[in-house]
């Protein structure tokens, strides 16, 4: 009898878990797939901003120096909502969180249109703050895709959601391109209104996502104070790298299109192409990041993303000709998914399940609150010192970084995950 009792329990264990396991396995899959179309339709509108937000701002804004004022406050909206976003779906869920702010930025797409054609500046600036807010979610997705997972998938997770992100490298700013003369007397309008739509798609899709983890959320272990968290020597570079891409990214990405097309004669369609190459070189790499990062560390990818950012820096300087500012924008591209994605893998191992969304929103609100800063630095530094001058600004991002992993222990690789 002992035998018969032995072999029978894990047996009945072996029934009643597969399914569930089984189960659960599915609904990652649906919610990996979900995020990842998400990702694609929601992330089209960064590029359009920086496409035609600045020279909208050209058109209407009262002074030249304000122009790039709209892509500045879509990022500050951005950076104004990144902990809120956390909190919000810690009260709500990622699946309400989610699908509401699509379709409020859906309506504010709509809102942008309006004020092109009623030729107001000041409302096509709070429509893209509004816009800018939908990102702060956006950007949480990545968190969301790394609770579907084990902690050794969660880099390829991250990749995984930045590679998909390639169709906005060409969905942005074709939408900005083609859409620029749908409503006749008001250039980019129709653009706004078919953002509006993409939104909308996306909303729709998000509600098929279906939250994970919610359950465990007392589990891990006690919830630490925030200050604790912040201490983690991995979680302060991990930060930092995540900061530091985007900030020099931020600075570059924003001045180059008033830099090329307003100040040096380049037409829409080399603007807009060099943008599509930048905003290719972002995501593209992603094929091969979360691999390299399992094989060599996340230290020794975030030194090479400095690198390439240096790189870009003197390419960009060395002269400003249709391909040094193609090169500099990819290997921009390059360098900040790099830093990002090793960054946002190493936050994953720093905090407990029930530490999750203050540890993930703390960290949003320190990397896109510094992206938010510079981006309104971006065109005043444009306009004063010029397009070389800006690229200097962005050495001291570069050094501090390269400082902080010299001092940081190169065994300092992800062990946990938060999922």
């Amino acid at each position: 009898m002992p035998p018969l009792v032995t072999t029978s329990a894990p047996e009945t264990d072996r029934t009643i878990s597969e399914p569930a396991a089984l189960a659960d396995r599915r609904k990652s899959r649906a919610n990996l797939t979900i995020l990842s179309i998400a990702t694609m339709l929601n992330r089209s509108a960064v590029p359009l901003i920086v496409l035609v937000g600045g020279l909208s701002g050209l058109v209407l804004a009262p002074d030249p120096a304000f122009a790039t004022l709209p892509v500045a406050l879509n990022v500050v909206g951005l950076g104004l909502c990144t902990y809120p976003a956390s909190s919000i779906m810690r009260r709500i869920g990622r699946r309400a969180g989610f699908v509401s702010a699509s379709a409020v930025a859906g309506l504010a797409a709509i809102a942008a249109a309006l004020s092109i054609m009623a030729g107001s500046f000041t409302g096509l600036c709070l429509a893209s703050a509004v816009l800018g807010m939908n990102q702060a979610f956006v950007h949480q997705y990545r968190f969301a895709a790394a609770e579907n997972v084990s902690s050794s998938r969660v880099s390829q997770v991250i990749s995984l959601l930045l590679f998909v992100s390639l169709v906005s490298a060409f969905a942005g700013p074709e939408l900005g391109r083609h859409g620029r003369d749908w409503v006749e007397g008001a250039p980019f309008a129709g653009a706004f209104l078919g953002l509006a739509v993409v939104h909308f798609l996306a909303a729709l899709v998000l509600v098929g996502y279906r939250d994970t983890g919610m359950a465990q959320e007392a589990g891990g272990g006690a919830e630490r104070p925030l200050g604790r968290i912040l201490a983690q020597p991995s979680y302060v570079i991990g930060v930092a790298a995540a900061a530091f891409a985007y900030a020099v990214m931020t600075m570059m990405m924003t001045a180059a299109p008033i830099s090329m097309h307003a100040m040096h004669g380049f037409g829409l369609d080399v603007t807009a192409w060099a943008i599509e190459g930048h905003v290719l070189a972002m995501f593209l790499p992603s094929v091969i990041t979360g691999a390299l990062i399992v094989r060599l560390g996340v230290h020794t990818v975030m030194t090479a993303g400095v690198a390439i950012l240096a790189a870009s820096t003197a390419v960009g300087w060395l002269g400003q000709s249709t391909m040094h500012y193609m090169a500099g924008l990819v290997l921009l591209g390059v360098g900040w998914n790099f830093l990002f994605t090793a960054g946002s893998t190493l936050i994953t191992t720093t905090y407990r399940h029930a530490e999750r969304f203050k540890a993930q929103g703390l960290n949003d609100l320190i990397v896109f609150g510094t992206m938010a800063l510079l981006t309104l630095a971006a065109g005043v530094l444009l306009e004063l010192v010029g397009w070389r001058g800006l690229l200097l600004c962005t050495l001291p991002f570069l050094v501090a970084m390269l400082a902080l992993l010299c001092f940081t222990p190169r065994n300092v690789e992800p062990a946990s995950g938060s999922g």
